[in-house]
């Protein structure tokens, strides 16, 4: 018996046509359901954020590698997303693609994107808490606290245009791996996808806003804790943290991160492949018989 050899994937335009369909049902989808399953994803980021801290905050590695270390294990939180089933708002840009397509209205592209925000915050907010009662860094592990705080302070110590730009890219490479995962018709198919596009932006410090949810808050958190502060202020006394605030993250993070990653999945990546799988098959289809007609 013959057995064939082969990946049993879907081709970019089946991808496109995928993406399509989904963002048509989730444009659609109950208030209650996407708020709940954005919240889950909020949760699902978080947990991916606080392991990369805890598997890059004492390596012994050289910055690289560390970096390349705390990019793969953070894949986890679009792995639970994707495969557990959650809202997550940059992976939602993609909605753009059906709402070009005329398949959802614009009140519905923008109601999706903001409960699915609003939710992705609760549930980032929701962890931060968790984590910290939890006390990971007790039992002589400050560093580990000192290693979050130091995050947070990088990222609201960039200026607008550098945290814009590291947006765009951030999601460009989110997105692709949402419609990476697309093709996939197994588990393994997924997780794969997954792990080489996420690996590479958190590795070269891209900013994702629904992460830096939980990245800056519990850097804040952890900033208010007196005991922890003293002994972060006599290690790091350089380091700035006058931004490290809510009203800080907000203007020095949030909206710029959130635009950049907005800008990076609709225009680079959701408009780009529906105008070339959607648009121009039409447009082709549409030359071909007017060339027969005549």
């Amino acid at each position: 018996m013959a057995i064939k050899l082969g990946l049993d994937l879907l081709s970019p335009c089946e991808i496109t046509q995928k993406a399509d369909s989904v963002g048509e049902s989730k444009g659609k989808e109950r208030t209650v359901v996407l708020l709940v399953l954005a919240i889950m994803a909020g949760i699902f980021i978080g947990l991916a954020s606080e392991f990369s801290i805890l598997a890059t905050y004492d390596t012994g590695l050289n910055a690289s590698l560390t970096k390349l270390l705390g990019g793969f294990v953070f894949s986890l939180g679009l792995i639970l997303v994707l495969i557990a089933g959650a809202e997550l708002f940059t992976g939602n840009t993609l909605l753009i693609i059906s709402f070009l397509s005329r398949k959802i209205s614009l009140r519905q592209l923008l109601r999706n994107w903001g409960i699915v925000y609003v939710g992705n915050l609760i549930g980032s907010l929701i962890l931060v808490g968790l984590i910290f009662y939890a006390q990971p860094w007790s039992g002589g592990k400050e560093q580990f606290a000192f290693h979050a705080i130091n995050i947070a302070a990088g990222k609201v110590n960039l200026d607008f245009t550098t945290v814009f730009v590291r947006g765009i890219l951030a999601n460009m490479l989110v997105v692709l791996a949402v419609w990476l995962s697309f093709s996939g018709r197994t588990l393994i198919d997924k997780v794969v996808a997954v792990i080489f596009p996420i690996t590479a932006f958190v590795a070269s410090g891209f900013e994702h806003c629904i992460a830096n949810m939980f990245f800056v808050p519990f850097g804040i958190v952890l900033k208010n804790s007196p005991a922890l502060l003293a002994k972060y202020s006599a290690m790091y006394p350089n380091v700035d943290l006058t931004n490290l605030s809510a009203m800080g993250f907000v203007q020095h993070n949030l909206i710029a991160s959130t635009l950049g990653n907005i800008v990076g999945g609709v225009c680079f990546i959701g408009a780009l492949y529906w105008y070339v799988h959607i648009v121009c098959p039409r447009t082709n289809g549409q030359i071909l018989k007017r060339k027969q007609a005549v």
